[in-house]
C-alpha cells in the first residue's frame, strides 16, 4: 500500500503541474514575456509545485508529530541534483542546448550561491524558522531582479491569442491553474505518507528514498517540459527552467517547511549530498559556459555523473 501511494502520488504530481504549467505559460504569453524568463520564472514555479506541496506536506506531519524530515530534504536535494545531471543530459541527448553567456553569468552564479546559502544554514544540522523565512526572501529578492531586468515582447493580439488558446487547451487558463494545484496537493500528501511508511518498511532512511526515488519523481515534470522544449529548439527555454528550477528547490520547499516546523538534517546529506551537488552543478555550468551550451557528449557525462552518484549513494550505505 506505500509503495503504490508513493507511485501514485509521483504520477499525480507529474500530471497535476502539466495543467498548472499549461495555464501559467498561456497567461504569460499574454504579457510577451520572453522565453529565458519563462523557463527561469514562470515554468519554474510551475514544475516545482511538487516539492513545494510535499515539503509544506512534510511540515504538517511534523506539527503532528511525525518526524518527515527526510522527506522534506532529501526530495527538495535530490531534485536539484537530478535535474542539474539527468534532466539536461537527457535534454542534450536529444539536441544541442545553446544558451546565452548572460545566463549562464547571471543565472549561474545565483545558483552556486543557492548551493552555498543551503549549506550555510544545515550546517549545524537543522534548520530553523529564521533561517528558512532568508531562504524564502532570497528567492524573492531574484525574482524580483528577474522581473525588474525583463524585456518584454510585442503584446500578441486578439487572433493570436486566439489561435494559441485553441492549439493548447480549451479550458481557461486561471481554471486549468488551479485544477493542476488541486491535483497538486492531493497528489503530494500521498508522496509524504507514502515514503514515510515506504523508508519504515524497507529500513532505510527518509533521506535515502527522498534523493533518489522521490527527487527524481519530482523532476519528472521539469523532464517532459525541457525535453519538448528542447524538440522544438527552445533551448533558453529548457535550461532556463532546469536553472530556475534548482534555484526554486535550494531555497523555497526548505525554506517554507522550516518557516512551519524546524527541520533536522542528517550528517550524510551535509557531507556527501550538498558537495555531490555543488560538484554537478559547477560541471553543468562550466558546460554552458566553455561552448555556450550543451553537447551531445557532455550531456552523456551528466547522465553518467548522475548514474555515479546514485551508485555511490546506495552501495556505500549511506542512509
Amino acid at each position: 500500500m506505500p509503495f503504490i501511494l508513493l507511485v501514485g502520488g509521483v504520477l499525480g504530481l507529474w500530471i497535476g503541474t502539466q495543467f498548472a504549467v499549461s495555464g501559467a505559460v498561456r497567461l504569460s504569453e499574454r504579457f510577451g514575456l520572453s522565453e529565458g524568463f519563462v523557463g527561469l520564472a514562470i515554468l519554474a514555479l510551475g514544475t516545482d509545485l511538487p516539492e513545494v506541496v510535499v515539503a509544506v506536506g512534510g511540515s504538517l506531519q511534523q506539527l503532528r508529530g511525525i518526524d518527515a524530515s527526510g522527506v522534506i530534504v532529501g526530495s527538495a536535494l535530490g531534485s536539484v541534483i537530478a535535474q542539474g545531471s539527468l534532466v539536461i543530459g537527457i535534454a542534450g541527448l536529444v539536441t544541442y542546448l545553446p544558451v546565452a553567456p548572460s545566463m549562464v553569468r547571471r543565472d549561474g552564479t545565483v545558483l552556486l550561491l543557492s548551493v552555498a546559502a543551503v549549506a550555510v544554514v544545515v550546517w549545524d544540522g537543522s534548520v530553523n524558522s529564521v533561517e528558512g523565512t532568508v531562504l524564502v526572501l532570497a528567492w524573492g529578492i531574484y525574482l524580483a531582479s528577474l522581473l525588474l531586468g525583463e524585456r518584454r515582447r510585442r503584446p500578441l493580439d486578439a487572433e493570436e491569442l486566439e489561435a494559441i488558446d485553441a492549439i493548447k487547451s480549451r479550458m481557461p487558463p486561471l481554471l486549468e491553474i488551479a485544477l493542476g494545484l488541486i491535483i497538486v496537493t492531493m497528489s503530494a500528501h500521498a508522496v509524504v505518507t507514502g515514503a514515510v511508511s515506504l523508508a519504515h518498511t524497507l529500513g532505510v532512511t527518509q533521506t535515502m528514498l527522498g534523493v533518489v526515488l522521490i527527487g527524481v519523481g519530482t523532476s519528472l515534470p521539469e523532464l517532459a517540459l525541457s525535453l519538448r522544449a528542447a524538440i522544438e529548439k527552445r533551448a533558453s527555454m529548457s535550461v532556463g527552467n532546469v536553472i530556475g528550477s534548482n534555484i526554486f528547490d535550494l531555497l523555497i520547499p526548505v525554506g517554507l517547511a522550516a518557516m512551519i516546523h524546524p527541520i533536522r538534517v542528517e550528517a550524510e546529506t551535509i557531507f556527501f549530498d550538498l558537495p555531490a551537488l555543488l560538484v554537478l552543478s559547477g560541471v553543468l555550468l562550466f558546460f554552458l559556459h566553455r561552448r555556450r551550451g550543451v553537447q551531445r557528449h557532455e550531456a552523456l557525462t551528466l547522465v553518467v555523473l548522475y548514474g555515479v552518484y546514485v551508485v555511490v549513494r546506495i552501495g556505500a550505505g549511506l542512509p
